[in-house]
């Protein structure tokens, strides 16, 4: 997948502060690596021991991001827990009740840019940092297809803009900024295909989080969508091997084993 941030503008030295990178090594997941290069944020990481800039630190819980400067030059944002939810310009103070409260999960806003030009932007509340966090739906990319049902424009664009989606089958699928994944769903388990490079590229991830609002318990998501897709997935990477494709995955059964399930996703390439 293509994401906005690349590996090399990764800000090293400040993750090395937070004890985060070490002897050319990450100690977050490689899930929170990839939500950190797609703009997203993590999940909520707890850091101890820290000394930045003389400052010392015992333990610090908070989640992180990377943006970009005026200058297009990458930054590390550290997003704390707050004590009070924190008030966001464009909302009003009925929208940030309603936020806060899981009676609305997005709200959509115009944000004005550069003198009369306005830009579309979604805002959801995250309910740990205590945080409004605002996107633009544009950057978003939609999956192609969930569990091989193909997804109409309407249904992307529904899914850009932090709507529940709803599949033929029941499966229920919402984008979200606040999740490291960048999407929950009323079953626990998806196979997304995406775009890549001309090609589609297969994400299967496991451990996803339920749907923002929803109690009810999610679904294992054995499907027979997600299984079907699962097979298309496998067979596909079986004849990239048979190629000499170096862009499979390894040990594609290993990874999709239960015991690797802490990772959340696996991926492979079909062209």
């Amino acid at each position: 997948m293509k994401y906005p941030i690349n590996e090399n503008e990764m800000p090293l030295n400040e993750l090395e502060k937070l004890g985060l990178y070490k002897d050319g090594g990450f100690s977050i997941s490689p899930e929170n690596i990839d939500a950190l290069l797609a703009g997203r944020r993590t999940d909520m990481l707890s850091m101890a021991g820290l000394n930045i800039d003389g400052l010392a630190i015992r333990q610090l819980d908070a989640k992180l991001s990377l943006s970009r400067n005026e200058l297009g030059d990458v930054q590390l944002n550290i997003h704390p827990i707050y004590r009070e939810p924190q008030w966001h310009p464009l909302l009003s103070d009925d929208e940030e009740k309603a936020l806060i409260a899981g009676e609305q999960h997005v709200v959509s806003k115009e944000q004005e840019i550069d003198g009369n030009k306005k830009k579309k932007v979604i805002i959801e509340y995250d309910d740990l940092t205590r945080e409004f966090i605002a996107y633009e739906p544009d950057e978003v990319q939609a999956p192609i297809r969930v569990n091989g049902e193909e997804l109409s424009e309407k249904q992307q664009e529904a899914f850009r803009n932090g709507e529940v989606v709803e599949l033929k089958d029941g499966t229920k699928i919402q984008h979200s900024a606040t999740d490291n994944k960048g999407i929950r769903s009323d079953r626990k388990r998806l196979i997304l295909s995406v775009l890549l490079d001309g090609g589609i590229s297969y994400l299967v991830f496991r451990g996803i989080n339920n749907l923002k609002g929803r109690f009810e318990p999610q679904s294992e998501g054995y499907s027979e969508g997600y299984n079907r897709a699962l097979t298309d997935m496998m067979m596909a990477d079986k004849k990239l091997r048979e190629k000499g494709n170096e862009k499979t995955v390894q040990d594609l059964a290993q990874h999709l084993h239960d015991k690797q399930e802490s990772r959340g996703y696996t991926r492979t390439v079909a062209r």
